[in-house]
């Protein structure tokens, strides 16, 4: 049940194991921790687990400027079939707060044989930490990325604060942490050193990429009736995704490849579109690059099958959800090093493997475009590199 608020949802006599997954948000558009925590939990309840998933009414990143309270049409795939529970957000909003959470979600822990604290450096993870000590429940907590030193650097005064009152102890105190990829693992030997770690990655349901929709209608929408090769940026617009260095690439890509186009596909919750529109204006290439809405369900698939080329050259990302995804659909798939399933891709031959600078960029497009013949083994190697 996708419920309005705590209040109204759950029970606190289900059978069996229950775990409760706590979140900042549960909204489509959050992301690879969203689509993580409700495909385990959908997998879990076939195993007779009952998974209860508590996250605030935030629609929108917690910096984002929106007050939108979230609704079933927000909700990723899978929600709908679970014991979703919903807090009411108040201030301070920056850091997802609910105080409606915090009074109801003893009621959750209270019945939990494990709670799993997902994302870092919020006060649904704080709510959750300290309910679990007062209560003596074991719990365990999945980073999800937010730990990477690139990502440590950013906004690093308020970090250290909260890591000083009460995020340290947590990591340490845990059962175990869960990491998504040995990368992230290696990444993070610094962090609560004895606690143990669990590499345990994301998955997709790849049956729903085997069969792609017409393109067209995406192509007519969005991209105002675009004839020739389509790169594809699909993800959230945020500053770690890199893309006014992808910008400069295309502009280089272009020359040569002047029937191409870029679409950058996503929800913009940090409000860098204008920028980056600024910006290919600035190089010459607005006509050539399209910015769209965040999509869902079929229309997501449209957009990707509607792409000869998608890319990924983020400064860091620990997972990548979305680079399964175009797996599964058979893209041919440009990602950088710092994207942490790139090695695995790049063992299986399912994606070309560049830096984060421009030029590296501008290339790695380009010599996709030209080599039909190197594409299509890599949409083969692509779709197999989906399905494991």
């Amino acid at each position: 049940m996708l419920g309005g608020d705590l209040l109204e949802a759950g029970s606190e006599s289900e059978p069996g194991l229950v775990i409760v997954h706590v979140l900042p948000l549960v909204a489509a558009r959050a992301g690879g921790y969203v689509t993580f925590a409700l495909q385990a939990s959908l997998a879990l309840r076939e195993h007779g687990i009952h998974p209860v998933i508590c996250a605030t009414d935030l629609t929108h990143l917690p910096m984002a400027r929106s007050l939108e309270r979230m609704s079933p049409v927000d909700a990723p795939y899978g929600a709908d079939q679970l014991d979703v529970r919903l807090g009411r957000t108040s201030p301070p909003r920056r850091l997802a707060n609910s105080w409606q959470m915090w009074h109801e979600l003893p009621r959750a822990v209270r019945v939990a044989d494990l709670v799993h604290i997902h994302s870092l450096w919020l006060a649904p993870q704080l709510a959750a930490y300290v309910w679990c000590r007062w209560m003596k429940v074991p719990y365990v907590v999945s980073p999800h990325g937010a730990l990477d030193p690139y990502l440590r650097r950013k906004g690093r005064g308020r970090k250290l604060l909260t890591d000083l009152l009460w995020q340290r102890r947590m990591l340490s105190e845990a059962e175990a942490l869960h990491v998504t990829t040995s990368e992230e693992q290696a990444l993070i030997t610094d962090i609560a050193p004895a606690t143990a770690r669990f590499v345990v990655p994301v998955g997709v349901h790849v049956d729903e990429y085997a069969e792609l929709p017409d393109p067209a209608a995406f192509v007519r929408e969005h991209l105002a009736g675009h004839v020739g090769p389509v790169v594809l940026f699909l993800g959230r617009i945020t500053f770690k995704k890199a893309l006014d260095v992808l910008l400069k690439g295309f502009a280089r890509a272009l020359v040569g490849h002047e029937e191409a186009c870029l679409a950058i596909v996503g929800p913009d919750d940090e409000g860098l579109t204008p920028s980056l529109r600024r910006l290919a204006t600035e190089l010459g290439i607005a006509e050539r690059v399209h910015f769209v809405r965040a999509l869902y369900g079929d229309d997501k698939l449209a957009a990707l099958a509607a792409a000869q080329i998608w890319i990924l050259a983020s400064h860091t990302e620990n997972f990548g959800v979305s680079v399964l995804e175009a797996a599964a659909a058979g893209r041919a798939i440009i990602v950088s090093p710092q994207v942490n399933l790139a090695s695995a891709m790049l063992a299986a031959d399912a994606a070309v493997v560049v830096e984060v600078e421009p030029g590296a960029i501008g290339s790695a497009i380009a010599g996709t475009l030209d080599d039909d013949l190197r594409r299509a083994p890599h949409y083969r190697a692509a779709r197999v590199c989906g399905t494991v």
